[in-house]
């Protein structure tokens, strides 16, 4: 009955703290995000994450939509859909579709992505591509292949788009960089058509699907890559940052509090006991605690990931073994005032057993410190973590805040000026670090006058 007056009284306590609610408020938010993560995002995301061709639909090092609003032109990413076709079929098919979309920016899109869908055969495909002052522009396929992407530096397109830069010009053009091939879409027409500016206005693409008789074309789409993607922007192979900060995030925590109770209970049972019993094992508990707390961490990760596979959970078992001394000592200390009290040596005039005097009296006055430290360390876990996958030390087919940090410096991306490649994974550790740390200075306050009383 005292015990459980005791624990409203410390909840009770902890409510009326604001930042132990508001960390206790941004937990929740967490949590629930990483529940999101975990149903709603394929575990094949870890893998995909590493093959650069699955992103090359992406605008790449492109920064979020938002600054847009900030002044700078950076056209978000336009997909076109056609899939309302008409047409004859008989000894042979033709299908087409044509779809509208307005373009009001000064720059083109970085990239052009046609994606045609289709059963049967079909052995050619045009695009043709209607400009706002009505000259048009037509790209030929040969032998498409349904649900394959072509872009701008796809050869049949790159050559269509040659042909035409040529006739406007009126010089051979013997190489077409991608700026200039996107340019004779979207530029005014004539001699300086790849130095005119952008036309503005409203632009017309029509898909026309050749086939033998078997042809049923379905939804497809020209996809127009922009300069910005996303909320938080995509790093140099077009990954979108926003979809690495999230995947990262039950990592994190999954890791912070495995290593963080392990390292915390463990070191609060050590040092609980050296303290308590004293003597000879006293001094041997605390040499062994010293040991370990001389090892440097970093360094013997390191050293150890060169021969031992790391996984989640053996990398939160290597950070609470190293973790576990600091917790050690300040747990033998409480328990060395703890020793001296009265009903401490009321037990032992009385017979009871030391087990039974540690459980009853010594662990339950131990039990506050333990839950306010393990909140504490889950920031400080997360943080050396993140730490290690900055030096390259991560289990392997997973995605965290710290390898996206280290891509980002690897790739010079401050150099480059992509700020966003390093801010949002930084931010993020911070976020995730903060409740811990707000939560456990509030359990701290709560519960530190009461032990120190006692």
């Amino acid at each position: 009955m005292e015990t459980t007056r005791t624990e409203r009284s410390y909840a009770r306590e902890f409510l009326k703290s604001r930042s132990g609610v508001a960390g206790l408020a941004i937990l929740i938010i967490l949590l629930a995000t990483s529940i999101y993560v975990v149903a709603g995002i394929p575990s094949s995301l870890n893998t995909k994450w590493e093959n650069s061709k699955a992103w090359e639909g992406n605008p790449q090092a492109a920064p979020p939509v938002w600054v847009n609003y900030l002044g700078v032109d950076a056209p978000q990413t336009l997909d076109v859909n056609l899939d309302k076709f008409t047409g004859t079929s008989g000894s042979s098919s033709a299908y087409s579709s044509t779809q509208t979309f307005t373009w009001n920016n000064d720059v083109p899109p970085s990239n052009l992505v046609l994606t045609p869908n289709f059963g049967g055969a079909a052995y050619e495909l045009d695009v043709i591509w209607t400009k706002p002052d009505g000259n048009v522009v037509q790209i030929a396929l040969s032998f498409p292949t349904s649900g394959t992407e072509y872009d701008i530096h796809t050869a049949a397109v790159s050559q269509s788009l040659t042909k035409y830069i040529q006739s406007q010009t009126g010089t051979f053009v013997t190489v077409v960089t991608p700026n200039g091939e996107l340019a004779a879409l979207f530029s005014n027409d004539g001699p300086r058509l790849l130095n005119n500016s952008v036309q503005k206005g409203t632009y017309s693409v029509t898909l026309q699907i050749l086939g033998d008789q078997t042809l049923s074309p379905s939804s497809s789409q020209v996809s127009l890559v922009g300069d910005s993607y996303g909320t938080m922007g995509t790093d140099s192979y077009g990954r979108p940052i926003d979809l690495g900060v999230l995947a990262g995030l039950p990592w994190a925590l999954e890791l912070g509090t495995i290593a963080s109770v392990l390292s915390v209970v463990g070191g609060i049972l050590w040092g609980g006991l050296a303290g308590f019993y004293g003597g000879w094992r006293d001094k041997v508990m605390s040499w062994g605690t010293l040991v370990i707390l001389a090892v440097p961490g970093i360094s013997f990760i390191i050293a150890l990931s060169f021969s031992v596979q790391l996984s989640l959970l053996v990398e939160a078992l290597v950070i609470a073994a190293l973790s576990w001394p600091g917790f050690a000592i300040i747990a033998r200390t409480v328990t060395l005032s703890i020793r001296s009290q009265t009903y401490i040596e009321a037990d032992r005039a009385m017979g009871i057993s030391s087990t039974r005097t540690f459980l009853t009296h010594v662990l339950p006055r131990l039990t506050p410190v333990t839950i306010a430290f393990t909140a504490l360390s889950v920031s400080g876990v997360i943080i050396f973590a993140e730490t290690l996958a900055f030096l390259g030390i991560e289990p392997g087919n997973v995605i965290t805040w710290g390898g996206i940090l280290n891509e980002a410096i690897t790739a010079d991306s401050s150099l480059h000026g992509w700020w966003w490649w390093t801010l949002f994974p930084g931010i993020m550790i911070l976020v995730a670090s903060l409740p811990f740390v707000l939560i456990g200075f509030a359990v701290d306050r709560i519960v530190a006058p009461r032990v120190s009383a006692k």
